[in-house]
């Protein structure tokens, strides 16, 4: 286990950029485990849910076997830690090949969340080791106190406590594989390019910002403030999951899988840029101006933005996603409340102008 060194903790964590096919590939993954109606995929719900339709029948009960449902793409978000430990290309033979070298019971650890601070916080690493080796005592206090108001969380940790720990390795090893047979490998070459172009992006605007200030741009929004001990922040593009960014922990490593940059994409010259897009869209909302009308007062957590507007929260996140992913709202990492970002509004008609007069003369 890794020791972590109080002396960095006054000291702002290294800033990483990571790139490889192997985060995409289990992103990729994660986004089509995901796919419900109210989700906001770029790639759009609707062509996820057709990729899960014609996956293999052997690809599709692998899954259901690890997690027992297809909604919780969490457990698939740890294996990021995993894919940073692999030695350069992280390409997924090189993953595969890692976890295969794995011992089962490690990978166990991470499936169900031991190096991620957030469960540590609500379940203690012993109970979590304890679960994983199979005590039922210590499975049951896991699943009483990780998180008992989400059913989709219960259902994939029961079923993957119903595992041994060497036919869950195994069976994660045919996901990955299949995954990457019938879906990924296809995709490959092209989106990896994209993860290319963005990083490259990226580690030049790293050279321009002050690290707190580069995070929140380069995850378009989120204000991340830095726990004791951690001791680097890696920052890894992502195509399949935008606009999301999904985080997980690894020991003393905070990984954010950020959605890359839409100038990163190759865009139709004669179509509108997608920032353009989403802010206009974002904003052709009343519930959404409700929000940052609100939002320009003061901050806001999910819950009692909820309160405020009579809504449930899981409509409020959906609002929130678009919000972000327009660049009109930051979220801080360490209470999740929600901020106005008063910067992006001056450059909505600058925007649109810059676009209309695009190509004349």
């Amino acid at each position: 286990m890794t020791v972590l060194n109080p002396a960095n903790r006054n000291r702002f964590p290294e800033i990483e950029i990571d790139v490889g096919a192997a985060y995409e590939c289990v992103m990729s993954l994660c986004a089509v485990c995901d796919a419900r109606d109210d989700s906001d995929y770029d790639m759009g719900n609707e062509q996820l849910v057709r990729m899960r339709a014609n996956l293999s029948l052997e690809l599709r009960t692998a899954i259901e076997r690890i997690a027992g449902h297809w909604q919780d793409c969490k457990i698939w978000c740890y294996l990021a830690g995993i894919v940073y430990d692999c030695e350069a290309p992280a390409d997924v033979p090189t993953l595969l090949a890692y976890i295969e070298a794995m011992d089962a019971l490690e990978l166990r650890l991470y499936m169900l969340g031991y190096y991620d601070r957030s469960m540590r916080k609500l379940v203690s690493p012993e109970t979590i080791l304890q679960a994983a080796e199979g005590d039922s005592a210590a499975q049951k206090r896991f699943l009483k106190l990780g998180q008992p108001g989400d059913a989709s969380w219960q259902r994939s940790t029961r079923q993957l406590l119903s595992l041994d720990a060497e036919t869950m390795k195994s069976t994660v090893l045919e996901v990955l594989r299949r995954w990457y047979d019938e879906v990924f490998c296809e995709q490959e070459p092209l989106v990896l390019s994209i993860l290319q172009r963005d990083a490259e992006a990226k580690r030049a605007l790293k050279r321009t910002l002050a690290p707190e200030r580069f995070i929140e741009v380069a995850t378009n929004g989120f204000e991340y403030i830095p726990e004791p001990f951690t001791r680097s922040v890696v920052l890894v593009p992502c195509f399949a999951m935008r606009p999301y960014v999904c985080s997980t922990d690894h020991h003393n490593v905070v990984i954010f899988c950020y959605p890359v940059a839409d100038e990163s994409l190759v865009e139709d010259n004669s179509a509108p840029p997608q920032r353009l897009v989403r802010l206009y869209k974002a904003l052709a909302d009343e519930r959404r101006l409700r929000m940052l009308k609100k939002l320009a007062e003061n901050g806001y957590s999910l819950q009692e933005m909820a309160d405020e507007l009579g809504v449930a929260k899981t409509t409020l996140h959906h609002h929130f996603v678009v919000l972000r992913s327009a660049g009109l709202v930051r979220v801080r990492t360490s209470d999740h409340r929600y901020r106005l970002r008063e910067e992006t509004l001056s450059d909505v008609s600058g925007l649109l102008e810059a676009y209309l007069k695009r190509g004349l003369a």
